[in-house]
């Protein structure tokens, strides 16, 4: 299982009303052999932190809704410790411009994201287990 998390602020600051709705996309195995239902899971911002209960690993639809509803097939990776929720977004996300298309990164299997961080950044850096880091000096 895993929880979620990320700070979350509107365009002033502050944001306690977007909800964030987590499903399945269809009714599935969990990893404990039990069924996953389609039932939807929704949450808010606390004091600008978002974070979920835990959530069972794998695909998921994410819609966030505020101001503009806004749709994303995301994987949630199997994690003991708290993932930030932008890195699952982001892969999720197409390039706005083809242009762009080369240094998108598709998950092949494990690896949805790609960072490039100053080695000495890395210690302090809290890990998104599906992102490879690149560690330059």
């Amino acid at each position: 299982m895993t929880v979620l998390t990320a700070n979350i602020r509107d365009i002033a600051g502050a944001d306690a009303a977007t909800v964030f709705t987590f499903e399945v996309p269809s009714v599935r195995a969990g990893t404990d052999g039990g069924l996953v239902t389609v039932r939807s899971y929704r949450c808010t911002a606390e004091h600008g932190v978002l974070t979920t209960e835990d959530l069972e690993p794998g695909p998921a639809t994410l819609r966030i809704s505020g101001g503009r509803a806004v749709e994303y097939r995301i994987t949630i990776p199997d994690s003991d410790t708290p993932v930030q929720l932008w890195p699952l977004i982001d892969a999720a996300t197409e390039p706005d411009n083809t242009a762009w298309a080369t240094g998108f990164v598709r998950n092949g299997g494990g690896i949805a994201r790609t960072q490039a961080i100053p080695a000495a950044d890395y210690p302090g850096l809290v890990k998104d287990p599906a992102t490879m880091y690149f560690l330059f000096e």
